[in-house]
């Protein structure tokens, strides 16, 4: 029952960002600009500037799923529905799910936008795409579930603009540190042991957000 209506939550979602992709365009729009940006602020660098890949891809993943992070509750909450549906009888997981997988639907499009653009930008190329791509996915997931537990922890804060990357961006920490540990031997063609740990350390950071952040949300939204 749970999936269930995860999944028919999930798909009005869905429905509403086909219909209205506001945010979706934003964060595509925000994340290029980052691109376009931290490309020319390192065009002094010449070749150097591929060095800069590993760093700019994470940072603007980073920033752009913020956009979206800050409107992942909207619609419930300007409808006047969002403590009806987190109070249901079965609970707020279905919703923090649906959210969740939203948020990494969204952040799966941008990267798979932004990740050819800061390549050709910086005039970069990746030894080891499947590695970056593994990463990515490991890093995206993390973000999305754990963005998702302090949106919702945010949503009726005044400030949460200001809050939100001050709560979410310490937490991220590890998983990004990693990630662009894993992107950098990747990009200089490293041991393969190196990279297989920093994907471990990001997959228990991924485990560990999993189990946490549902019953963490829930716990939060029944008090």
């Amino acid at each position: 029952m749970t999936l269930r209506l995860t999944w028919l939550l999930l798909r009005k979602d869905l429905v509403v960002a086909v219909r209205a992709p506001e945010v979706l365009g934003f964060m595509l729009l925000f994340a290029l600009l980052c691109v376009v940006l931290f490309a020319f602020g390192f065009l002094r660098a010449g070749a150097a500037a591929a060095a800069q890949v590993p760093g700019v891809l994470w940072v603007t993943l980073l920033f752009s799923g913020t956009v979206g992070l800050l409107r992942l509750f909207a619609p419930e909450e300007e409808g006047g529905v969002l403590v009806q549906a987190q109070r249901t009888r079965r609970g707020a997981l279905p919703l923090f799910l649906s959210k969740a997988a939203l948020q990494l639907a969204f952040t799966g499009v941008v990267a798979a936008i932004t990740l050819p653009a800061v390549l050709v930008f910086f005039d970069a190329e990746l030894r080891e795409p499947v590695v970056v791509l593994a990463a990515l996915a490991l890093g995206l997931f993390g973000q999305a579930v754990l963005g998702t537990l302090c949106a919702a922890l945010l949503v009726h804060v005044r400030l949460r603009e200001v809050m939100l990357p001050l709560l979410l961006y310490p937490l991220l920490a590890p998983v990004l540190l990693a990630g662009v540990q894993v992107t950098v031997l990747a990009q200089d063609d490293a041991g393969s042991d190196a990279t297989t740990g920093w994907l471990v350390l990001m997959a228990a950071f991924d485990v560990a957000v999993a189990i946490v952040a549902p019953w963490l949300h829930e716990k939060v939204s029944r008090g």
